[in-house]
């Protein structure tokens, strides 16, 4: 399953399921993408869903935002627009997280 988490406030529910399955993918857009932030509340939760599972941010979200790379939790994978479609190439099924 692909998770596409695009809003906030995130809850530690959330995160609770997310790393239930390995096979499954996240990526995050929209405003969602300041819950990465590497000193933000939200860090220790992405670096438990990054030890079990893939999690892609998309890189125009960053941008508009003004957040840099190095900002961001480390472990993930920016993606352009192409791959946040190959993402959903590889997963058949997908759940928004909003």
């Amino acid at each position: 399953m692909l998770h596409i988490i695009s809003k906030v406030p995130l809850t530690a529910p959330l995160f609770d399921r997310l790393g239930t399955n390995a096979n499954d993918s996240v990526i995050v857009i929209g405003d969602a993408v300041i819950t990465l932030m590497r000193q933000g509340e939200w860090a220790n939760y992405w670096d438990a869903v990054l030890a079990n599972m893939s999690v892609s941010v998309l890189a125009v979200d960053l941008a508009l935002r003004g957040i840099d790379e190095s900002d961001i939790v480390r472990g993930l994978s920016i993606v352009d627009y192409s791959g946040f479609v190959d993402l959903t190439v590889d997963h058949s099924v997908m759940h928004s997280w909003h």
